[in-house]
């Protein structure tokens, strides 16, 4: 007698449906955790990385680029928390944040010898040059040389250890050589110096005090310190059960002062 193929029934395959579509949902789910993870240690080690870019950059300065010998470079201006872009007129969205670092430049004829600050104060240390005509007047000023715009990696943020989960970290560091001895020093400031919309305003009014005095007026407000960065998964103004907290030690001299903090240890300012 011949036996009769039996097929799945209705509800055997509907079982079979729904299990392979519970084990698909956890590996999508589980695939898109790990892609998470992974896009946010990359996030922070880029971080990691601008900030000692900084000090390489700082320690093997280029030139201004226009050929003029009455100006050198001494260092960098890392800005966080400018209102608007490099252009001067348009607006950062609250939902972004950008890092916007300068050269530092000054005289180059006159080297004084006390502490880094007066003297580049006194070297009219900025962060911008004049242009001027023939009889020696500003007609406009120009950044000393090529402004670097660093956005966070995959949607992340850099906020404020010091402050509220979720407050984006706002401030200036001064990363400087010593015009004569050449040691490189860190000075931070909680200053927000609106380098670009200062660039712009004066070009557009032709009123240059303000532009020409812009760091000399604010290096009063650095000064030695550390600062614990925390980097955040979740963007600008938000909360984050885990953030990696990304130091830069007091007085650092060169790229080993900027650390990342392993999670479990206990001076981790980011838990």
């Amino acid at each position: 007698m011949r036996r009769l193929k039996r097929g799945f029934t209705l509800i055997e395959a509907s079982l079979f449906l729904a299990i392979s579509g519970l084990l698909l949902i956890g590996i999508i789910a589980g695939t898109q955790s790990s892609i998470a993870a992974q896009r946010f240690k990359d996030s922070v080690q880029n971080y990691v990385e601008f900030l000692r870019t900084v000090y390489s950059e700082v320690s093997n300065p280029q030139s201004p680029g226009d050929g003029r010998s009455d100006y050198a470079i001494y260092g960098k201006l890392v800005s966080f928390g400018q209102t608007y872009g490099l252009d001067g007129t348009t607006k950062i969205p609250e939902s972004e944040q950008r890092i916007y670092v300068y050269d530092v430049v000054g005289d180059s004829a006159s080297i004084g010898t006390g502490a880094v600050a007066e003297t580049l104060k006194a070297l009219n240390a900025n962060v911008v040059i004049e242009d001027k005509d023939v009889a020696g007047k500003t007609v406009s000023v120009r950044f000393a040389g090529n402004v670097q715009e660093y956005i966070p990696t995959w949607g992340a943020a850099i906020d404020d250890a010091s402050k509220t989960n979720g407050t984006p970290y706002k401030g200036s560091i001064l990363v400087v050589r010593h015009p004569r001895s050449g040691t490189i020093t860190t000075l931070i400031s909680g200053t927000v110096i609106q380098v670009n919309r200062t660039v712009y305003t004066a070009n557009n009014t032709k009123n240059f005090t303000t532009v020409r005095n812009m760091l000399k007026n604010n290096l009063s407000s650095f000064g030695a310190g550390e600062i614990n960065f925390c980097v955040n998964p979740n963007g600008v103004n938000s909360k984050a059960d885990i953030r990696r907290n990304v130091r830069l030690v007091s007085n650092a001299r060169n790229a080993s002062g900027v650390d990342l903090i392993n999670q479990d240890d206990t001076n981790n300012k980011c838990l």
